[in-house]
């Protein structure tokens, strides 16, 4: 049963974003050492660093954390870098908040994340009890 956003006791909230991997090909100097390096945790530099070429990866894990922003955009604001993106044993994309920057109870996220050369695109649900 769904009703004005509402399905069966949960409340569900949905995010996307598109990026084009040659603007993130063009940041990635700033990206190594400079202001914008703060924009992704040590970790995810490390993970998109483990590539030969980072860019579709920078601009996956960037997507990644504005689709997350925009499906929890009704409950709270978050500045990107507060985000994580990470992996889990199989692969998979797993969203990483601090519990305290949510309120309320916290949300369930699935994340999916694709790129080519050319684009990358992340798609984020949030499902809040």
């Amino acid at each position: 049963m769904r009703e004005s956003g509402i399905m069966m006791g949960f409340d569900v909230q949905v995010g996307v974003d598109t990026e084009s991997v040659h603007r993130w090909r063009k940041e990635l100097e700033g990206l190594a050492a400079g202001p914008r390096r703060g924009l992704f945790t040590e970790r995810e530099h490390a993970y998109c660093a483990s590539f030969a070429d980072p860019a579709p990866h920078y601009a996956a894990r960037w997507c990644a954390k504005e689709a997350v922003l925009k499906a929890l955009s009704s409950r709270c604001v978050l500045d990107p870098r507060e985000i994580e993106i990470e992996r889990d044993a199989q692969g998979a994309p797993v969203v990483r908040i601090p519990p305290d920057r949510v309120p309320g109870p916290q949300p369930t996220i699935r994340l999916s994340v694709s790129h080519s050369q050319e684009t990358a695109v992340a798609f984020a649900v949030a499902i809040f009890p």
